[in-house]
């Protein structure tokens, strides 16, 4: 067992012991408690990687990496100044093939073997195939990107950096995908911004489930193309933990057959309009307004099943193009 304090004077420490030690500064969802969750700097463009056909290019940036060669050895800070190039391998004349880019820690100091101390910028070419993939990343590394080469003749690489970006303990990490925030070792209170959403949401992980911070919105629509949408959902939580929505609905008549919407019976006008996750936990009845030939009133039903229903308030109210109903209401979620 070793203990470091850092850092008093006079008192020496090793390499190691200083990774260790910095180690409460990474984020967390990495779940390694000396190491953390590799990453570029938050801000690095995604065209810092560039590929022709004959070279790979990877310009200025840095890097948190955990190379994670054993239990104890730490992060490790990464930058580069100038570009870093190399050959990309010449493309195969009947398939694509994917390629990847990525940086190898070696660190012989800390035990893992390599027998170097050096950190080089790396290239793998995969295999040509009708559906190709990249190859397997090498130990103690980290990917930068893959390139994709199509077949000779079919154009030029494309590449796709590292979405991954390092964050310090307390700071959201950003994630690209909703796979990508549930593959993190959770922990209560872990924050994710998801980068993936319009808004770029943060979501809290409260020991049970992910909760949005602060509010959450999103455009309700369905598969029928009779009716044109403006339907906007706002998701936020209470204080005592449950969930509200509120909904503001414009929706006009643009398509189909007329049809008249009567008092004291109900007309299903749009099915699974509302998503999973943002309905009612009962029926909700609300007074909307109408124009066609006219202006009124009309009732409108958000169900459980994300469902909207109509119905007329004192008379029949005909459907035909184009008509426009207006609508808002407020409910707790399921």
């Amino acid at each position: 067992m070793t203990i470091t304090l850092l850092a008093p004077d006079g008192v020496a420490v090793t390499a190691q012991q200083e990774r260790q030690a910095r180690a409460a500064g990474h984020g967390g969802g990495s779940g390694r408690q000396l190491g953390g969750r590799s990453g570029f700097r938050v801000g690095t463009p995604s065209t810092v990687l560039t590929a022709t056909s004959t070279t790979w290019t990877l310009g200025p940036c840095a890097a948190m990496i955990d190379p994670g060669a054993s239990t104890h050895q730490g992060m490790y800070g990464w930058s580069s100044d100038a570009n870093v190039t190399g050959s990309v391998t010449a493309a195969d004349a009947t398939y694509a093939r994917k390629d990847i880019v990525y940086i190898q820690v070696n660190d012989s100091s800390a035990g893992d073997g390599s027998g170097a101390t050096s950190a080089p910028v790396l290239y793998l070419a995969g295999t040509a195939s009708a559906s190709p993939v990249a190859p397997t990343l090498p130990a103690r590394s980290f990917l930068v990107g893959t390139i994709t080469v199509p077949q000779a003749g079919g154009g030029s690489p494309t590449v796709v950096l590292n979405t991954a970006r390092y964050a310090a303990a307390g700071a959201p990490l950003p994630v690209f995908s909703q796979a990508e925030r549930d593959a993190l070792s959770l922990f209560d209170g872990l924050i994710a911004q998801r980068r993936d959403l319009a808004g770029r949401p943060l979501q809290v992980w409260d020991g049970t489930e992910w909760k949005p911070l602060g509010t959450e919105r999103t455009l309700a629509t369905t598969t029928d193309g009779t009716w044109a949408y403006n339907v906007t959902l706002t998701r936020y939580w209470n204080d005592d933990g449950t969930r509200s929505v509120s909904m503001g609905m414009i929706v006009a008549r643009v398509g189909g057959g007329a049809f008249n919407v009567n008092p004291g019976a109900w007309t299903a006008i749009f099915a699974g309009l509302i998503p999973a996750g943002w309905r009612p936990t009962d029926n909700v009845l609300t007074t909307g307004g109408y124009e066609f030939n006219g202006v009124g009133s009309i009732l409108v039903k958000v169900k459980m099943d994300g469902g909207v229903d109509m119905a007329g308030v004192t008379g029949a109210v005909s459907m035909g193009t184009p008509t426009k109903v207006t609508a808002t209401a407020h409910w707790t979620a399921a």
